[in-house]
This record gives structure tokens, C-alpha cells and sequence, in this order.
């Protein structure tokens, strides 16, 4: 294995670490939401904090940052789902060799005239999902099937810059998400001195209300 495969593979296994972090966060944060509203009302409450009324006189500010979605309905008054924005930009022509090389492997066409083993239909499947990550531009997913076939790139260059990126990207959005009050309040366990102080710090930061 050469040196610039080593480092690729050791760039990719961080790309996936990374994603795998990230889908972590992003499925904690929506019970940590839920949760954070739950103890925030119930804490207004036992401290008879006036919460309609720091909400009425906040009445823009809330809007600022709790902006209202307004579901848009077509003509028949059924709500329009909002489609997921295609990206545009041109892929690299490394990726779409590495593409067809790993389509040479597992296309469905391969196996037409074959009996449909459990290992033929894994493939099959794997090439919807190497297909569906590579319309999607989810790249970590892509070249981690690609790896798994032991297909690698002619050109390592680019890839390494594309991956670079993308755990750049998603560590900053780990972050952010990590500096809600809800992640912070979720960190605190069953320590309700620590879960007090972030909601007094929210009061602060929202209302510049001191509890």
C-alpha cells in the first residue's frame, strides 16, 4: 500500500467517524429539544418567572429567532412538501470513474441470468445504495462502498481535498448544534444545579431576564 493510499484511507476513516458523530447529534438534539421546553416550562413555573410576558414584550425578537414556517397548500388545500434542493455542481471525473468501476462489480444487469443468491441480492442492494449516495453527493457514504469493494482512486489529489471539506463542514455543524441550550442542558444528566444554570443563562441570552 503506498503512502498516499494510507493517507487517503486514514482521511476517509475520520470522513466516516465524523458522519457517524454528526448523525448522532442530529438524533439526540430532537428528544434534547423536547426535553429542554419540558424542564424550561416547568422551571418558569416553580420560580414564577412571567414567561407570557417576557413573550409579549419580545414579540420580534422571538420572531427573529424563532421564525413561524408557514406550510404552503396547492390548490386543492393539501400542504406542498418541500423538495430537497438538487445539487449542481459537476462531479469530479475520479468519482465518476471510481462510479463505474464499482457499476462493473455489482450493476443488477450482471446478474440477470444467475441464480439470486443471498450474496447477488446483497449486491444488487448495495448498488442502489452506492447509486443513491452518489446522485445525492453523499460522498462519505459513497467511497465507503467503494473502499468496501476495494475500489480506490486513480487520483488522489482531489478526492483528499473533497474529503478534507466535508469533515470540515461537519464538525462545524457538530459544534454549533453542541452550543445549543438544549445540548447543554442534556449534558447535565440528573445534576439539576447544572440544568438550573443553563436555563438561567437562556433567560439571559433570550430576554435579559436574570432568574
Amino acid at each position: 500500500m503506498s503512502l498516499m493510499e494510507k493517507k487517503y484511507r486514514k482521511l476517509l476513516k475520520e470522513l466516516l467517524f465524523v458522519n457517524s458523530e454528526w448523525e448522532y447529534v442530529k438524533d439526540a438534539m430532537k428528544d434534547a429539544h423536547a426535553d429542554f421546553e419540558l424542564y424550561y416550562q416547568k422551571y418558569c413555573r416553580d420560580n414564577n418567572i412571567p414567561i407570557s410576558e417576557l413573550n409579549s414584550k419580545n414579540k420580534d425578537k422571538l420572531k427573529k429567532i424563532f421564525p413561524e414556517k408557514k406550510q404552503k397548500v396547492d390548490g386543492d388545500g393539501l400542504v406542498k412538501m418541500d423538495k430537497p434542493k438538487a445539487k449542481y455542481e459537476k462531479v469530479d471525473k475520479t468519482l465518476q470513474k471510481m462510479y463505474r468501476a464499482i457499476a462493473s462489480k455489482i450493476h443488477p444487469d450482471k446478474f440477470s441470468n444467475i441464480e439470486k443468491t443471498p450474496d447477488v441480492l446483497k449486491k444488487m442492494e448495495k448498488f442502489k445504495e452506492v447509486t443513491s449516495s452518489y446522485d445525492e453527493k453523499n460522498w462519505a457514504k459513497f467511497l465507503d462502498i467503494c473502499d468496501k469493494y476495494d475500489i480506490i482512486p486513480n487520483r488522489y489529489s482531489k478526492i483528499m481535498d473533497l474529503i478534507q471539506s466535508e469533515i470540515i463542514e461537519v464538525s462545524k455543524k457538530i459544534a454549533h448544534n453542541k452550543k445549543a441550550f438544549s445540548w447543554r442542558l442534556q449534558e447535565c444528566d440528573e445534576n439539576d444545579a447544572c440544568k438550573q444554570a443553563v436555563i438561567k443563562d437562556f433567560l439571559f441570552q433570550l430576554f435579559r431576564y436574570k432568574a
